[in-house]
């Protein structure tokens, strides 16, 4: 497997952490981020990027999906003013930001990375897979469903021996 390269820079994925959670239309409050528990979750977000960074981990990959992704991506940047050293890697499916939210996490981001140049069916896995495969952590946000993306990405994560961290939804 070749090292995830960027700005000519090969990042170690022994410094790098991925993100996994389920997109907004999945979590109980749907849309509405003023939702108690949401914000629960982004408080939850940003101890565990803190945790992974006092660990050592310098790179934060975020698969910039609406709901968990969008939140981690968010926090990274948020947290980033303060440990400069801390990066996000946004790792598309295809193409690039489809929205004005994603748009402006793209512009702060140290990198964005596409992982196919357009839509094909499997390009979702292709991109939860490339980013297990360049990390050692993952952080995700699930509610126990092994048949959703989730799901298949926490489990090749556990078989490839990352540190997993869950955050219960």
């Amino acid at each position: 497997m070749a090292a995830l390269c960027v700005r000519d820079h090969a990042i170690d994925r022994g410094v790098t952490v991925c993100f996994s959670g389920h997109r907004a239309e999945r979590l109980p409050w749907r849309y509405n981020e003023r939702d108690p528990r949401c914000t629960l979750l982004k408080q939850r977000i940003e101890e565990e990027i803190l945790l992974s960074y006092r660990l050592g981990y310098r790179f934060f990959l975020s698969g910039m999906a609406t709901g968990f992704d969008t939140y981690a991506a968010e926090a990274v940047i948020k947290l980033a003013a303060e440990h400069p050293d801390m990066r996000l890697v946004a790792v598309y499916p295809y193409g690039a930001a489809p929205d004005a939210r994603r748009a402006k996490i793209e512009s702060r981001a140290y990198a964005v990375v596409s992982v196919c140049e357009s839509y094909v069916p499997s390009c979702f896995k292709k991109r939860n897979e490339f980013m297990v495969d360049n990390s050692s952590r993952l952080i995700c946000g699930f509610s126990g469903d092994m048949r959703s993306g989730t799901g298949s990405t926490l489990l090749r994560a556990v078989r490839a021996g990352l540190d997993t961290v869950t955050i219960g939804l």
